[in-house]
């Protein structure tokens, strides 16, 4: 079993952080993004249920989709920044 390749880390906190990977799961490649949350009183992360893995040839549609939020979070005054 191949580990998992670490691609990004998002919105850590004290409490959970979003990990982005790359991995195999039953031969399939994926793309997943999972909350990773302490389950155990030593504080240590672990992923949890809450997630979205997604195959590779997926990966144009879910960037479109993420870049039109952005824009629309933008239009909206959601966030700030340039594109």
């Amino acid at each position: 079993m191949i580990a998992p390749v670490a691609v990004a880390v998002l919105g850590r906190t004290d409490k959970a952080e979003v990990r982005v990977s790359l991995d195999t799961i039953k031969g399939v490649q994926l793309v997943d993004m999972r909350v990773f949350a302490p389950f155990t009183a030593s504080n240590i992360l672990m992923p949890t249920k809450v997630g979205l893995s997604v195959r590779p040839e997926l990966l144009p549609d879910l960037i479109d989709a993420l870049t039109k939020a952005r824009d629309l979070a933008r239009e909206m005054g959601w966030t700030g920044g340039a594109a």
